[in-house]
């Protein structure tokens, strides 16, 4: 028995050590890093993480590491390498977990399984006590039923992405978490709504699908004012636009199956942030919870976000051109985008972002109109998702909104007349014709 305890001993100083070594970027990270900090975006875009890859025998492109386990010949090897299971680390990932920390110019990233993975995996994070070694007895004063007047509460945007949506609102009050849903574009309401017990904001700007434009820093300065944190959804928008860390935010998310991918053959998420905040997530809860992105599609999120740039500025100026028909287009109720003056966020969007990306919004006139013109569009494709090459489009209340009730899509301001569209890369020309033919004929 005393022998097993030794050992049992001896192993924990080994896994505290890996720890502690995870913790501290090696020197030659640190190296790398300052290099990469030195380029300008668009440079680190093709460089960062992959200058040629490292570990390996110096290849261009980073291989796909499908495997699961990393052998060693003994102890003192083993913590003299960073890779253990690929549940927390694989070297794919860590070339595009580099890049992405790059990108936002933040100490850490963590790439995941999908957006919805990284918004629950941070949300946790913040929201849930990291418990460890605790006896089953003691995890029960950990309930929120014990601790009535210490309920947490986060507070979130009238509308986002249903998805994130159904998990604050469905899925976190039966774990104890509170949530107040008030209306982010007013920064008076969101101060009016944090009390000792807020511990997060949630930041989605541009908003999906409404396309709302919230204040970063306003929200950020607001909860950090009460020691809470500060997350912000920068999934319309991606690193090439905007920057939420810059702005005050704590941890930013990234749906990678969107804009970064770029091109609508794989899922994934990323978190990026400081690096105590990101070694916690990776080592705690991405291994408790498992939501873990696989090798391939590391591999093809990093083929895509190498022109990410490009394809930012080419969605966004195709997005301001059809914008400006379907302005003039007499079928057209309204029309909603963030670089449209009009706009409500405009002077907030020319400020916090590079470009106004390729989301628009519009509305028809009946509902009628809407179920003629779906099914007369030929080049554009109806279908969920965005940030495609491919132009996307929705019918939002009958698609991404079919989950949500009548009252929740009016609360919402998601008319039953409401499309999103997500402008690809085709020349804007033949996205134009295309409109027009269909709106012609409803």
């Amino acid at each position: 028995m005393i022998n097993k305890i030794k050992l049992i001993k001896k192993i924990e100083v080994v896994l505290i050590k890996m720890d502690e070594k995870k913790e501290n970027p090696s020197q030659i990270d640190k190296e790398q890093r300052e290099k990469w900090d030195k380029m300008r975006f668009e440079t680190q875009l093709i460089s960062a993480g992959e200058d040629p890859y490292p570990e390996t025998s110096h290849s261009l492109r980073t291989p796909i590491y499908a495997t699961k386990s990393y052998t060693y010949s003994s102890l003192s090897e083993l913590l003299k390498n960073r890779y253990f299971y690929s549940r927390t680390e694989n070297p794919t990932l860590y070339a595009l977990d580099k890049k992405l920390a790059t990108l936002h110019g933040g100490e850490k990233a963590i790439s995941v399984a999908s957006g919805m993975a990284a918004i629950h995996l941070a949300c946790s994070s913040i929201l849930q006590k990291r418990v460890e070694r605790i006896r089953p007895k003691k995890i029960k004063n950990l309930l929120p039923q014990t601790r009535p007047n210490e309920i947490p509460n986060m507070i979130i945007h009238l509308n986002q992405y249903t998805g994130s949506y159904r998990l604050f609102t469905k899925i976190y009050p039966q774990m104890g978490i509170e949530f107040k849903r008030i209306n982010m574009c007013d920064l008076k309401e969101v101060k009016d709504a944090i009390d000792e017990q807020t511990k997060l904001i949630y930041v989605e700007t541009p908003a999906n699908p409404t396309v709302d434009i919230l204040d970063i820093q306003g929200c950020a300065d607001l909860i950090h004012e009460v020691g809470g944190k500060c997350i912000v959804d920068n999934t319309w928008a991606s690193p090439a636009l905007q920057q939420p860390l810059k702005l005050g935010a704590d941890l930013v998310i990234e749906s990678l199956t969107k804009y970064i991918n770029g091109h609508g053959d794989c899922l994934g998420g990323a978190i990026i942030g400081p690096a105590n905040e990101i070694r916690n997530i990776r080592y705690f809860w991405l291994e408790t919870q498992g939501q873990v992105l696989s090798p391939f599609n590391a591999w093809l999120i990093l083929r895509g976000v190498r022109t990410l740039s490009m394809r930012m500025a080419r969605h966004s100026s195709n997005a301001i051109k059809i914008t400006q028909f379907l302005l003039k287009h007499p079928k057209v109720k309204e029309v909603i985008y963030p670089g449209l003056k009009s706009h409500p966020g405009y002077e907030l969007a020319k400020k916090q972002m590079r470009n106004f990306s390729g989301m628009i919004g519009f509305e028809l006139e009946s509902e009628v109109e809407c179920n003629k013109f779906i099914e007369l569009l030929k080049l554009i494709k109806v279908g969920v998702s965005l940030g495609d090459t491919t132009s996307l489009i929705e019918y939002t209340a009958l698609m991404t909104g079919i989950d949500l009730a009548s009252w929740e899509r009016k609360s919402m301001n998601i008319s039953n007349t409401h499309f999103r569209f997500s402008v690809g890369l085709e020349d804007p020309q033949d996205l134009i014709d295309d409109l027009d033919q269909a709106l012609s004929q409803i």
